[in-house]
């Protein structure tokens, strides 16, 4: 649950939602003795109020209800981490109406970072700490592609000189599954690299305004980031160990025919 968006300012919006722990409820602003909605969740996570703003645009929190994003990053984000570090395939989609906080849950701003950026510090962090202690045998590579689907069509956005008549393919491997054809990928050698390629994905992204969000992402964007680790098993065999993070932030959908934007076509 997050803070009021300029256009709720605007209309005086009165906030009809609570979180106790894990439970979610709702109160009908037009009715208020109806009884309230209540939902549970694996979690719910209160940031609409409870923090101050630092210096450096951190939000930092003065009440026990209010989750800032490194919370959710351990709740959500370190387990697909390890999971990475086990070899494992994984995924996490962030879905809901424009608005609701999707991006700045996976992308973040400024200070306040979000899953994405988070996890590239963690895992770039684990690298260096685990090179200190590692073999000489051991290589860490780590590579990362950035796309967006919008309008049924597939684009690059770390490669935007790539133009296909239709946009990029999307193809199916008998043994790897699905992929994109012609996307390209780029090898990354720390925290800062892969940063930087994520912020220039970012600035390629197709947004638009619309009455609920004056950023909102028209498009579905998925981020992958590529980790191998290669190492010597107890036969004296190199052994290469991969998986592919998939961090996915789908387009805002609209929870009614009200909201008014760009394009009729999306």
């Amino acid at each position: 649950m997050q803070h009021y968006s300029d256009r709720e300012r605007l209309r005086n919006a009165s906030c009809v939602v609570t979180m106790i722990d894990k439970m979610t409820v709702l109160y009908d602003p037009a009715n208020s003795k109806r009884d309230p909605r209540q939902y549970t969740f694996d979690y719910s996570y209160w940031s609409h109020d409870g923090y101050w703003e630092r210096g450096d645009g951190y939000l930092e929190s003065t009440s026990p209800s209010y989750v800032d994003q490194r919370k959710v990053f351990d709740d959500i984000g370190a387990e697909m981490l390890q999971n990475a570090w086990k070899g494992y395939n994984c995924s996490l989609f962030a879905y809901g109406q424009t608005g609701s906080g999707k991006s700045y849950t996976m992308m973040g701003f400024g200070t306040n970072k979000g899953i994405i950026p988070i996890m590239c510090d963690e895992l770039f962090s684990s690298i260096e700490t685990k090179k200190r202690s590692a073999s000489l045998d051991q290589e860490f590579q780590v590579s990362v592609s950035m796309l967006e689907i919008y309008n049924e069509q597939v684009r690059d956005l770390l490669n935007l000189s790539l133009h296909v008549r239709g946009g990029l393919k999307v193809r199916q491997h008998p043994t790897k599954g699905f992929y994109v054809e012609s996307l390209t990928s780029h090898a990354v050698y720390s925290q800062a690299d892969i940063e930087s390629r994520i912020v220039e994905g970012t600035r390629n992204r197709t947004l638009a305004s619309t009455n609920m969000n004056s950023t909102s992402s028209r498009a579905h964007t998925i981020v992958s980031i590529y980790f191998h680790q290669k190492s010597r098993n107890n036969a004296g065999q190199f052994v290469t160990k991969m998986s592919s993070i998939n961090l996915v932030d789908l387009a805002g959908r609209f929870a009614d025919d009200t909201v008014v934007h760009d394009s009729n076509r999306e």
